[in-house]
């Protein structure tokens, strides 16, 4: 269980290995999300092909993440749902909110497209 970060230019893709219940794993997900807000990044992937579940503290782990972003012009994407995550954001609804591909690739390729995160200045240099 875990959060692996690396970096795809300005893109920040974070893994998510395991299951998130409100733990340690979910502190550190929420840290590692944090840190990346406070470093000022706007472009975040929240990778979670090998992430097996997430329990309603995680999901306001990433709801607060979500308002963090886009309060700053940001946007968070998500890849690689399987069914059982994918079910639980259709339940919840909180499918109609996040922008989900099926693929990591597919979803940095999102950001290319997106015309309101075109990079600033400092990103451009």
């Amino acid at each position: 269980m875990g959060v692996q970060r690396k970096q795809v230019r300005t893109i920040t893709v974070l893994a998510l290995t395991g299951g998130f219940f409100g733990d340690r794993e979910t502190d550190e997900l929420q840290k590692t999300i944090m840190d990346e807000a406070a470093s000022g990044n706007r472009r975040l992937v929240l990778d979670m092909k090998e992430c097996q579940s997430l329990n309603s503290i995680a999901i306001g782990v990433i709801m607060r993440a979500f308002a963090n972003y886009k309060g700053r012009g940001g946007e968070i994407k998500l890849c690689g749902l399987g069914k059982r995550l994918k079910d639980l954001f259709i339940m919840t609804k909180l499918i109609m909110v996040f922008d989900h591909h099926e693929t990591e690739e597919q979803a940095l390729a999102a950001f290319a497209v997106d015309s309101d995160l075109r990079p600033t200045r400092s990103e451009a240099r």
